[in-house]
């Protein structure tokens, strides 16, 4: 792939202008979690802990590390439109595309893991509910806990509101609910104060549930005053709902960053082939990588080759110099000899 100046600078323009975008999206997560996190968090924490701060708490942290990624990012896109000669942003980009890389990584970890998070949560609030309300009477966080989960959700019990006439939950001798729990006995039809709806006109009756009452005119078959519904349904409903929405929103911004991360390669192997604001030439850019860089290898092993061959070669020229020259010694001296010889005769 061949960019110009003009492509190279309008795909840099392109990008500046959608990473707001990301971060405002980026600085939603941050801002939902912690809401979520001192919400149902805490109230999922009360009740299986620590279940209800681990999720909002890393997805906070992701996106905190991500919006430092995409200002840092748009830092060295805007140094990349000066000169090269006093910003050279070379190794920014090759940085800002392998912190992008190590986000999309972490984004998709966060998605794995609160989907496994969500199953395990789901068997853990059946138990954790049934032991709060269990502790009603003698624990104040899971009395605390209860109170808010019946009012924040507008149900009363996990299932349904008669489970608490099984539970000793306004008193307080510790042997009589045990008795109360093993034999799973029916106590009072009594309810807390917090299972209260607050859609009904009529006076709460929480106390003596089922029986009809002359003073009020309350009959239990045609009205209740109270939430019929469990809390378990709710709380699961909301939790997936909450789940689905960050998941949603964490896709979106990971195809962002896939999408940044193929832009800002093409800028980087752009910028570093010598395309920038002084020298304004049509350059080659690539995502992985490129013709030249394959040649080059080879080129290193012929130069290899050459430099082992040269001694190979020397020592030859070294061997056939050396043996021509002691051939013609041997020769110029047999010529002596055989001169000498032939004037002998004529001296004698």
């Amino acid at each position: 792939m061949y960019l110009t100046w003009s492509s190279f600078n309008n795909l840099r323009l392109f990008l500046m202008a959608c990473m707001p975008i990301v971060i405002f999206y980026l600085i939603w997560l941050v801002n939902t979690s912690e809401s979520i996190r001192s919400e149902e968090g805490t109230l999922l924490d009360l009740i299986c802990w620590p279940d209800g701060n681990a999720i909002p708490v890393i997805i906070g942290c992701g996106s905190i590390m991500a919006v430092v990624i995409e200002l840092y990012g748009l830092y060295q896109l805007f140094k990349a439109g000066l000169s090269k000669k006093e910003y050279n942003v070379v190794n920014g980009l090759f940085y800002y595309v392998w912190a992008l890389i190590i986000m999309v990584i972490l984004f998709l970890a966060i998605i794995f893991y609160s989907g496994l998070q969500s199953t395990i949560i789901r068997a853990k609030i059946k138990g954790g509910i049934t032991k709060a309300m269990f502790r009603y009477s003698s624990h104040l966080p899971s009395k605390v806990a209860i109170d808010r989960l019946q009012t924040r959700f507008h149900c009363c019990g996990r299932v349904n509101y008669q489970e608490w006439f099984y539970i000793p939950w306004f008193m307080n001798e510790e042997n009589t609910e045990r008795n109360k729990i093993i034999n799973h006995k029916f106590i009072a039809d009594n309810v807390p104060y917090s299972c209260c709806s607050t859609d009904e006109l009529y006076p709460c009756i929480h106390h003596g549930v089922m029986q009809e009452g002359t003073i009020y005119k309350y009959n239990p078959k045609k009205q209740l005053t109270i939430w019929q519904a469990g809390c378990e349904e709710k709380l699961i409903s909301e939790m997936m709902s909450v789940s689905w929405r960050f998941n949603a929103v964490m896709s979106l911004i990971i195809m962002a960053m896939i999408l940044q991360v193929i832009a800002v390669r093409y800028l980087h192997t752009a910028y570093r082939n010598g395309l920038h604001v002084g020298n304004k030439i049509t350059c080659q850019a690539y995502l992985l990588r490129s013709t030249t860089d394959t040649k080059l290898p080879k080129l290193s092993v012929k130069r290899k080759l050459f430099r082992k061959r040269k001694p190979r070669q020397a020592r030859t020229l070294q061997w056939i110099t050396s043996y021509s020259t002691t051939r013609k010694l041997i020769q110029s001296s047999k010529s002596e000899n055989s001169s000498d010889e032939m004037l002998k005769p004529i001296c004698e």
